[in-house]
């Protein structure tokens, strides 16, 4: 019988054994939920940089933005964060946007953990930066939808972070109208005879 790589039936039942590990899902966790606070997202440790990489996201323009706790269901991360860019130059400049808020505000404290190197790029409608306890994915709505990473960590139990404090309020067409004319003019807080651009 071959006992090395290449051939046998050793080689033969590592393959198997692989296989079965990929495609049977855990039954449990391998987290020691004792070692974890029991605080809600928002209070936890990581807050403040998941608040700062969604404020980038969102200065950005990117849409959909949410981010999740998983540390109870994985050791991989303790957050993902997810958003959705309109084209590959918008998702390119969220990308670019929280890595360069990251740095600023933080500095070197996260390039031990994960210093948020790109993984993919806007081509492939998926970009990853990896900060080690966070995973932010910038998605195209196509990949997002047919990816379902937040569906799967909600699945599983994941929990949603608060961000409605920290993200500027998305306005429908009709809000912007009615917060208008409450003003008394389609520019908010000046009269349309002030207006130098209103013609």
């Amino acid at each position: 019988m071959a006992t090395g790589p290449g051939g046998g039936r050793q080689s033969k039942q590592a393959q198997e054994d692989m296989l079965s590990s990929i495609n049977n899902q855990p039954t449990e966790t391998n987290v020691d939920l004792s070692l974890l606070p029991n605080v809600p997202p928002n209070l936890d440790d990581l807050a403040p940089l998941i608040q700062t990489m969604a404020i980038a996201a969102d200065k950005r323009k990117a849409d959909n933005i949410v981010a999740m706790r998983i540390s109870k269901l994985t050791t991989v991360a303790s957050f993902v964060i997810i958003c959705s860019g309109n084209s590959r130059p918008q998702n390119q400049a969220i990308a670019a946007a929280i890595k360069d808020e990251v740095a600023e505000v933080y500095g070197e404290e996260w390039v031990i953990r994960g210093n948020g190197v790109p993984e993919g790029d806007a081509d492939s409608g998926w970009i990853l930066l990896d900060y080690g306890d966070v995973m932010v994915h910038v998605m195209t709505p196509k990949s997002r939808l047919f990816y379902d990473i937040e569906g799967q960590w909600r699945e599983k139990g994941g929990e949603y972070m608060d961000l409605e404090d920290v993200l500027v309020k998305d306005f429908s067409p009709m809000q912007k109208k009615e917060e208008a004319s409450e003003v008394g003019s389609t520019m908010l807080g000046i009269a349309e005879e002030d207006d130098p651009f209103w013609s």
